[in-house]
């Protein structure tokens, strides 16, 4: 029969916690402590203490045999990287501020013109979606201009244009 713990003890037991994800590479330690414990335990009596399942503990065994350390290690999680380096994207924002082309033509920007000149000039094809979340992350909008009717003229729109 298992001892009872003390409810005051819930303020340490929260503090060991915090220590523990304080310091780096603490679940690298952790999985280490586990396969120390598999030598003398069984798997699920460390999975129930380190709070996994027991082929945790076999992949984590097995990871060491094979690789060492480094096998225990966090693998990178996340997106893709970017196809545009820093240096391309503060080009691209060059051109984009500037409004003009890296020629130096004026241009009133789209996400497909911007493509072929990213194509052109830095060398690397980009699709206009992935550009899109790239310039978003860049902090610019894109902006669609106002439409204009088919049979309308210049003349009719600048006629009734409030001039103040």
């Amino acid at each position: 029969m298992s001892r009872t713990k003390d409810p005051s003890l819930e303020s340490v037991f929260l503090k060991a916690e915090e220590a523990l994800s304080s310091i780096e590479d603490s679940r690298l330690i952790l999985k280490l402590m586990a396969i120390k414990g598999y030598a003398t335990h069984e798997a699920k009596d460390i999975a129930s203490i380190f709070c996994t399942e027991p082929r945790t503990i076999y992949r984590w065994v097995r990871e060491f045999s094979l690789r060492g350390v480094e096998g225990l290690r966090d693998k990178p999680k996340g997106h893709r990287q970017s196809l545009l380096s820093e240096e391309d994207k503060q080009e691209i924002a060059k051109w984009l501020d500037s409004s003009k082309t890296p020629d130096g033509k004026d241009i009133n920007w789209t996400l497909e013109s911007l493509c072929h000149y990213i194509k052109l000039a830095l060398d690397t094809e980009i699709k206009k979606s992935a550009l899109s979340n790239t310039l978003r992350k860049m902090d610019y909008v894109i902006r669609k201009p106002r439409p204009t009717h088919a049979k309308g003229s210049e003349e009719e729109r600048a006629d009734f244009k409030k001039n103040s």
